[in-house]
């Protein structure tokens, strides 16, 4: 059960909904013209589903209010009250025209989400992987100089990783390149942030930099050929390596000496063996070509403190210069330095993340697997929709284990024999989609929303409202089908109740028919001069003219208004049937005839002298040939009368016949005075060849009041689309008010 009462909402000054019986059928329909209370109506139910305040954009000092029941759930809301309070409800869902803006709701997103155990799971699992990588980070924020939020992105940055790469994905790189660090003993007087930070990045890139850098390798290699003790192949730093070593195995201790390649020198001891090292470190660095280039790089590193911290390390530690000369290598160095400094070995934390990478990836397979009906919604868009892109889901697992919404990418595709394909983001796809297609797009994300509530409704979580808001606007016939495709779906669904709205008369009919949606729950609305907006009954739901015409008259027994009415209202449709299956549409013609009826004529017919069993005469081929057996009397004076009684009849239904025979009396009375206006002023007024009503206005022109054109423009401009209906389309005549029709028909009778 759905009603309601609105006023002052988003343009719905007065609207009462009438209650909506859904446990008959659970879809109901409401075509309304646009303009009406379509929109309107669907932006409220929107306020009401996300908890936000109504009210009217233009007439903003005007209360804004509402009480809305569906079934046992009440939503009241007035502007005047600032004491209300509007909390959300996920039992009402708006279906929007289209929205250039779109993603996954928090809502869809969490249910999407995989079954509770297997969450639990990978909660457990994760907060104790996040323990371990927050002690890390710790150590490595301290060994570093670096913010928390900086290190990871920095580390495989560094590393050479890919954007998407996790924690494991970096223990597992730094555990391929750990055994092959370099221990540098500078590394343990500077960190990080000092050696590469914005500043001292871009003295590394300058050319002036770069190019002393390689000439105080080039020297110092020069120096090295001829030492007694290092050489390019034995630097320093292996110098200091194998001191070390000697130390650790207790060379010396056991009388054992090392003799230098210049056949003089003897090393006794470790103090001995530092000394000569030294000794010819300082011979190298005090020769004038490594001095001058020494000198240079001190110079272009005191721009600034971050620089000149770099200067000072340099000073320290001349063995850093050359590792200078490939960045990319000495970041790798200094965060294998690091890792090897962590509070407990690396390989014990690469133990353990081992573990927990075994164990969330057998959750991530256990979920991808439980995403079937995710991608069944993927699957369906792709059988269903004529799009010139496939959809894909990419990161399963993360969505369905985390708080991530699934992440779409779309393979556009083009060509035939020579085909070609490119795989996009949502954004980047959207600016080369017609607007049908940016609808189809915006659809899919929807039917993911569609499908939670599905899910809910099936599971028995209570009644849901899908308010569906001209959803095939935009859309080619073969989309607009596979919209009513899954709109079926959603009518088949335990739980739910949808309410479609449109203005599309050809798209109302096809969905009435394929969904079976009661007669008693179709509806159109409509707005008076006054700005109320009403719905009532939509009577017209197959053929008009077989149902309500054809079977009041057929009989030929015309004997009272009623009927007369309906034959009158028949005159363009069997002009139709005329036009398109007789041969002669000459000036005796049928056609021509019939045109009597709707023109103010004096050939082939006198439209002011002809009968009603004329007219008969005329479409009673189409009925067996049955003859005329009712009251007749003069056409002209029957239509006038019969309109002035439509014009009286103030039913809030919508009639077809009524508005037909309102539109072809207000244009017979229009010709009428222009006809009279016409001799009056001494001109001769003929029977035009087409479009009559334009070509008497043009000839009556110069002798009509401003406020007389105004009426008779406004004749021009509504009255052809209502009277010359096109192989029984009558949406024109269906949008146009009854109090627009009356008003003008008033007018024209006023002249």
């Amino acid at each position: 059960m759905l009603s309601g009462h609105f006023e002052n909402c988003y343009g719905l000054k007065l609207f009462n909904l009438p209650n909506i019986n859904f446990s008959r059928c659970n879809k109901a329909m409401i075509y309304a013209p646009n303009g009406v209370m379509k929109s309107s109506l669907a932006k409220v139910f929107d306020d009401i589903s996300k908890g936000a305040e109504t009210s009217d954009r233009i007439f903003r000092d005007a209360v804004s209010s509402y009480s809305l029941t569906h079934y046992t759930s009440q939503y009241v809301f007035s502007s005047a009250n600032a004491a209300t309070t509007l909390t959300p409800t996920d039992r009402i869902y708006v279906v929007n025209t289209f929205t250039d803006s779109f993603e996954f709701t928090k809502e869809t997103v969490s249910t999407l989400l995989a079954d509770e155990t297997t969450r639990n799971e990978y909660n457990v699992l994760m907060a104790q992987f996040s323990g371990e990588i927050r002690q890390i980070e710790d150590k490595l924020r301290t060994l570093t100089g670096l913010t928390k939020p900086q290190i990871k992105g920095k580390i495989i940055a560094d590393l050479g990783l890919d954007n998407t790469s996790d924690w494991t994905d970096i223990f597992e790189k730094i555990h391929e390149l750990i055994e092959n660090r370099q221990v540098l003993d500078y590394l343990n007087d500077c960190t990080y942030s000092e050696l590469f930070n914005d500043k001292v990045l871009a003295v590394y890139s300058k050319r002036e930099f770069v190019s002393s850098i390689e000439e105080y390798i080039e020297n110092l290699n020069t120096l090295l050929e001829n030492n007694p003790i290092l050489s390019d192949g034995f630097t320093d730093r292996n110098a200091e390596t194998l001191g070390k070593e000697l130390a650790k195995h207790n060379l010396f201790n056991a009388q054992h000496t090392i003799h230098l390649k210049d056949g003089i020198t003897v090393i006794h001891s470790l103090d001995e063996w530092k000394a000569a090292v030294d000794k010819q470190l300082e011979r190298i660095y005090t020769t004038p070509q490594l001095s001058t280039v020494f000198q240079k790089l001190k110079k272009l590193l005191t721009a600034n403190e971050n620089v000149s911290r770099l200067r000072d390390i340099i000073i320290s530690h001349r063995e850093i210069i050359p590792a200078l000369r490939d960045i990319n290598a000495l970041k790798i160095q200094t965060w294998l330095d690091c890792f090897s400094k962590l509070d407990n070995p690396f390989a014990d934390y690469y133990g353990r993340i081992s573990q927990y990478t075994i164990q969330i990836r057998a959750l991530y397979e256990q979920a991808a697997a439980q995403s079937a009906r995710w991608q069944a919604v993927v699957n369906e868009f792709n059988r269903r929709f004529r799009v010139p892109f496939e959809v894909q889901i990419e990161n399963k697992a993360n969505f369905l284990l985390k708080d991530e919404a699934p992440n779409l990418s779309f393979k556009y595709t083009r060509g035939v024999t020579a085909q070609q394909s490119a795989t996009l983001k949502k954004d980047d796809l959207m600016g080369s989609l017609s607007t049908g297609e940016k609808r189809a797009l915006y659809l899919l994300y929807i039917l993911f929303d569609l499908e939670r509530i599905r899910q809910q409704a099936s599971a028995g979580s209570g009644q849901f409202l899908i308010i569906a808001d001209d959803i095939a606007d935009s859309f080619d016939y073969k989309n607009k089908y596979a919209i009513i495709e899954y709109l079926n779906d959603l009518g088949n669904t335990s739980g739910i109740d949808l309410l479609i709205l449109t203005h599309n008369f050809d798209f109302y009919r096809t969905v009435k028919l394929r969904l079976g949606v009661n007669r008693s729950n179709c509806f159109i609305a409509q707005r008076d001069e006054e700005g109320v907006t009403s719905v009532t009954e939509f009577k017209y739901q197959k053929d008009f003219f077989k149902n309500v015409v054809i079977s009041g008259i057929k009989d030929g027994n015309i004997t009272n208004d009623e009927k007369k009415k309906l034959l009158i209202s028949s005159i363009p449709f069997y002009r139709n049937l005329c036009e398109y299956s007789e041969m002669d549409t000459g000036p005796t013609s049928r056609y021509a005839k019939l045109t009597c009826f709707l023109h103010l004529k004096t050939e082939p017919l006198d439209t002011q002298s002809t009968r009603v069993s004329d007219l008969w005469n005329l479409v009673s081929p189409f009925l067996n040939g049955v003859s005329f057996s009712g009251v007749d009397e003069n056409y002209y004076s029957a239509i006038i009368r019969i309109a002035n009684l439509c014009v009286a009849d103030n039913t809030d239904e919508v009639l077809l016949d009524n508005k037909l025979v309102i539109a072809i009396a207000t244009r017979l009375l229009t010709e009428k005075f222009m006809q009279n206006i016409i001799t009056a002023n001494g001109q001769i007024c003929i029977d035009a060849s087409s479009n009559q009503t334009r070509e008497w206005y043009k000839q009556a022109e110069p002798f009509l009041t401003s406020e007389q054109k105004a009426i008779i423009e406004e004749v021009n401009l509504i009255t052809p689309e209502s009277i010359h209906l096109n192989s029984f389309m009558f949406e024109p005549l269906i949008d146009i008010s009854d109090w627009a029709l009356k008003e003008l028909f008033i007018k024209v009778e006023g002249l």
